[in-house]
């Protein structure tokens, strides 16, 4: 049992410091976001629900937080930071052609739809409820 819980709160604790490195991206998230004139909340939300709170293999490996798709499959970025302006980048060409809804913009950024709508706006709620911090 003892050993159980040692697992557990090492596993919370590398959890909890991979949520903090998202949390730490907000200054360059919201730069990217007013750039390209995109909300700041979903690229937020996008970047943990997609990336596991930075946890996933592509944003340890390719610093791809949003699991954004090249012609050769994942992305890989330089930094954590460039992938959160093509992101930005990204979001503002959806909205360039309408799409300005999550249902809009999920038709054309992955394939199970109704369920990224659904994670994505979870997320988003938990961000302005200030689940990982207040958000400034």
């Amino acid at each position: 049992m003892r050993v159980t819980m040692t697992i557990l709160t090492g596993l919370m604790m590398v959890l909890t410091a991979h949520s903090e490195i998202v949390t730490a991206l907000r200054p360059a998230i919201r730069e990217a976001a007013a750039k390209n004139g995109v909300d700041p909340v979903l690229m937020e939300a996008i970047i943990r629900y997609e990336s596991a709170n930075a946890t996933s293999s592509a944003a340890r490996r390719k610093n791809n937080l949003a699991g954004i798709m090249g012609s050769r499959g994942q992305r890989r970025y330089e930094s954590k930071e460039a992938c959160v302006e093509d992101l930005a980048q990204l979001l503002a060409k959806y909205r360039a052609k309408g799409r300005v809804t999550l249902v809009q913009i999920s038709r054309a950024y992955c394939s199970s739809h109704q369920k990224w709508v659904s994670r994505v706006s979870s997320t988003m709620a938990s961000i302005r409820n200030g689940k990982w911090g207040e958000y400034k």
